[in-house]
């Protein structure tokens, strides 16, 4: 929907007509529940108060930001704008409190940082032991997960900065992106698996075994689906479908399985006898997925600690500078 025309807002409107964290707050929990009676119970007023903050938001605006449907309230375009820079401002007090207790309690501040697998078992958590040694007191929460919902939680300000891949969507105005290396694949067995001790295999030999396989649609997935269909093969009858490496490995290490997985997860686990990776497949001598960057978000400073930790991971990425 495209942005209505009208007389354009100063870049102080939000002190100049004395926007209040309450019409935030609002507006956050109104995008959320789309009904103004539920906002009302959250923010622990009634609703007619509810109706007037709204009021007044719209007042300030100069026209509706949100639509009356039979339904209840559905954000328009600026209304989308709104909510979204509301969640961030107050996911970012969120954290100032955290930050400040943190200090308080003499542990060194906080962090909250995002990572896909691969990345965040190799070069996340090295960054993590280096930044901690130096400063042992400061708390990381690292999310794993997809990139799509890892970008979303950034520009709601959840996280301060992630190792993943760009959304299709995600255009370059609200972040800066630094790309570091495409995530190399392997095939992972266990350790004593008969198919390590013949050599010269191709895909097709492994067809009768059982897999287990991120499920259809992620990333990983849509690569190996795309490389059985390049080779003409169907895909194999047995297969589990996981996004979990804790049930993937128990699954492998149970059975005569293949699991594809990150070569950074297998080599963690493959040094330890549990695990081996079959060596290259005729047919398939490189696999890996597309790269992944460093991503934060152009406008919103890093807190110092997260300062650490981001060239911390710059300096393992890209060490030459």
């Amino acid at each position: 929907m495209p942005l209505p025309s009208s007389a354009p807002l100063p870049p102080d409107w939000f002190a100049r007509f004395r926007l209040k964290l309450r019409h935030l707050q609002l507006l956050a929990s109104l995008d959320e529940t789309r009904n103004l009676n539920r906002t009302a119970e959250a923010l622990g007023v009634t609703q007619p108060a509810a109706s007037r903050l709204l009021a007044e938001i719209e007042r300030i605006v100069g026209e509706p930001v949100f639509l009356r449907r039979p339904r209840g309230l559905v954000p328009n375009a600026l209304g989308e704008v709104l909510a979204r820079r509301a969640r961030t401002v107050l996911m970012d007090l969120t954290q100032a409190a955290a930050e400040m207790n943190s200090l308080r309690g003499g542990l060194g501040g906080a962090i909250a940082v995002g990572a896909v697998t691969g990345p965040a078992v190799d070069i996340l958590s090295r960054a993590v032991e280096a930044v901690q040694r130096s400063s042992p007191g400061l708390q990381i929460t690292v999310e794993v997960d997809t990139s799509a919902p890892l970008v979303a939680h950034l520009l709601e300000g959840r996280l301060d900065f992630v190792l993943a891949r760009l959304p299709p969507e995600m255009g370059p105005d609200a972040i800066l992106y630094r790309e570091a290396a495409e995530e190399e694949l392997c095939f992972l067995v266990r350790a004593g698996h008969p198919l390590l001790h013949r050599r010269g295999l191709a895909l097709r030999d492994l067809l009768d075994l059982p897999w287990v396989l991120q499920p259809p649609g992620t990333l990983l997935r849509r690569r190996v689906d795309l490389l059985f269909l390049r080779l003409g093969l169907p895909l194999p009858g047995r297969m589990l479908n996981t996004s979990s490496v804790l049930l993937t490995l128990a699954n492998l290490s149970r059975s005569d399985a293949v699991g594809v997985i990150s070569a950074s997860v297998a080599n963690i686990f493959a040094p330890k006898g549990q695990f081996r990776r079959l060596p290259p497949l005729r047919d398939v001598p490189h696999l890996a997925v597309e790269p992944f960057g460093l991503i934060r978000l152009r406008e919103r400073p890093l807190s110092p600690p997260a300062q650490r930790l981001f060239g911390a991971v710059e300096g393992l990425l890209f060490p030459e500078g």
